[in-house]
């Protein structure tokens, strides 16, 4: 991977391309943001993040807190019949009947996907600095469609007191889904993603959940506020907690690698600034994640972060050095490969079982 292929991996690095893009002296707070349906390098930089890429090999599940959480995962997984079917899949011709059968199913398919389309799931919205109190009702209601002032995300234009609304229109968030909808190929990763996920915890009450609910995370700043959507999560306890995120795309992450690594960590940054959990666990070691899949190869990326780039987010970080979020990510396993995908599944088992006990510990 040449350094044109990834994103900043240090602080040097990131103080290169910050003077490049010319935002070395400025904050995601202060800076006159664009609006788009996609995060640009200009905003990717201003969110303070750093990227590094590790082999699948490298992830030391200690560092993460998941590493007594794999054995007991690894331990309950021997204990399904359905888990051991799905090994023997991978050297028959046939999908073998059990809880993984539709898993194996849609990853298989997964991997024929020919689809290069990059959909993008964040969309930025600056602040309108000009008074539009003249402006006739329903030309405002068009405008603000697309120059919205952060405000609790609804996905709806609010009505304006005294005045009847025409029509019910879709914020921002909402016209990115519906000109950028899933993709056939997408929505094949999607499942085979989520039905692996759901296969691993179905039997065990002590795990929590996963879904395809796309669920929304909306970031207000100074000057403009973003909104960035996942394509599932890990629920909690607590109805709309998310305990992790899914992301997916239908092709290689290699070929589009910067676009997607900029939207999954606008994605992470959504996820900490709105819901900050500062009484919960989020904020531990392993707790905020992605699983990610690209086409038939599954990531794990994990944000490391403290107090200061919470700080920095809120706009309230005394001077000093600049805090950032780093995202370590790790893979990719094979979804085609027996060892890999026995490898994971007691990682990922491991992540809903230690959600669980968070948001049980929380209550």
């Amino acid at each position: 991977m040449t350094s044109s292929d990834r994103l900043p991996r240090n602080e040097t690095e990131w103080r290169g391309w910050a003077a490049s893009h010319e935002v070395s002296n400025s904050t995601i707070h202060d800076a006159p943001l664009t609006s788009g349906s996609n995060i640009n390098h200009q905003q990717y930089l201003l969110l303070h993040v750093l990227w590094k890429s590790s082999m699948a090999r490298q992830l030391k599940l200690e560092e993460f807190g998941l590493k007594e959480w794999k054995q007991k995962a690894d331990k309950l997984l021997a204990t399904l019949q359905s888990w051991d079917r799905y090994h023997q899949s991978f050297t028959s011709n046939t999908i073998l009947e059990g809880t993984f059968a539709l898993a194996k199913k849609y990853q298989s398919e997964a991997s024929g996907s020919l689809d290069e389309r990059f959909r993008p799931d964040v969309t930025f919205t600056p602040v309108a600095h000009r008074t539009r109190g003249k402006v006739g009702g329903l030309e405002r209601k068009m405008r603000d469609i697309q120059l919205q002032t952060p405000t609790k995300s609804t996905g709806m234009i609010p009505d304006t007191p005294g005045e009847e609304s025409p029509f019910n229109s879709p914020g921002p968030g909402e016209i990115s889904n519906q000109v950028y909808p899933q993709t056939e190929d997408e929505q094949i990763v999607n499942s085979a993603l989520v039905d692996f996920l759901n296969a691993l915890s179905i039997h065990f009450p002590e795990a929590c959940d996963w879904t395809l609910h796309r669920k929304s995370f909306k970031a207000d700043f100074e000057h403009a506020s973003y909104e960035a959507r996942s394509d599932g999560y890990l629920k909690g306890e607590s109805p709309g907690k998310g305990r992790a995120l899914i992301e997916v795309k239908p092709m290689l992450r290699e070929k589009k690698r910067i676009p997607i690594c900029m939207q999954e960590a606008a994605q992470m940054v959504a996820w900490i600034k709105s819901d900050p959990d500062s009484t919960g666990v989020l904020n531990l070691p392993g707790r905020r994640l992605h699983v990610s899949q690209d086409r038939h190869l599954i990531y794990l990326i994990f944000a490391e972060y403290d107090d200061a780039y919470i700080q920095y987010l809120n706009n309230t970080l005394p001077p000093g050095p600049s805090p950032f979020l780093r995202m370590r990510e790790f893979g990719p396993w094979n979804t085609l490969n027996r060892s890999d995908m026995i490898s994971l599944g007691g990682t990922l088992l491991a992540i809903a079982l230690r959600a669980y006990a968070d948001a049980k510990s929380n209550n």
